[in-house]
């Protein structure tokens, strides 16, 4: 059992942060760097390294921007950021982003390292990246990328690596994730009626 604390500690604090973030909390961001950092040394131990890199080299720095932005780039700059809507064209071009970032990532692990599950854990890399950068921005299509990706990382890549506090994890964060568009369709919608 002691083997899988730090992965069990780093799914309770990314379950905080996640809540927060539906909440619309700004004190989802600490709690996210936590978590981060948790999960960076889960995933090395694990061997899927494109995630161990997301974690350590994207989502910490992104965590610290997101805290900043939500902070001090509304309209009051007092976390006051409303929530938004990208454009159909702005969601293509993320798309293309999200596929050509997969891609990237994953044929340099799929020749280089022993993952056992290369291009499904580049996948789940590039939607996340995409994804905390849309959460960082205040996005509600955010939570359309990390519902994708909670779908196949409980159901497929953490099962395949014996994850199992983290597939667990990531099947309460794909209904999270879902509490995540109603509770944002809400918000955009109360602050559409006020603007």
């Amino acid at each position: 059992m002691a083997q899988h604390w730090p992965e069990l500690s780093a799914a309770l604090t990314a379950l905080v942060c996640i809540w927060l973030t539906v909440k619309n909390k700004i004190a989802n961001w600490p709690w996210g760097i936590v978590s981060v950092l948790l999960y960076s040394w889960v995933f090395w131990q694990g061997k899927l390294y494109a995630s161990f890199g997301l974690n350590l080299l994207y989502f910490f720095p992104c965590c610290i921007y997101g805290w900043w932005y939500w902070a001090k780039c509304g309209p009051k700059r007092d976390d006051d950021l409303p929530v938004r809507h990208l454009s159909a064209r702005g969601n293509l071009l993320w798309l293309g982003i999200t596929i050509a970032l997969s891609l990237l990532i994953g044929a340099p692990i799929a020749y280089y390292t022993q993952d056992p599950t290369p291009y499904m854990d580049s996948l789940v890399t590039g939607m996340s990246i995409v994804a905390q950068w849309m959460q960082a921005k205040k996005w509600i299509e955010n939570w359309w990328y990390w519902i994708a990706l909670d779908a196949v990382s409980a159901f497929y890549l953490f099962p395949s690596q014996k994850l199992y506090f983290s597939a667990v994890l990531y099947v309460i964060f794909l209904i999270v994730a879902v509490r995540g568009v109603v509770e944002w369709r809400r918000l955009l919608a109360v602050e559409t009626a006020n603007a």
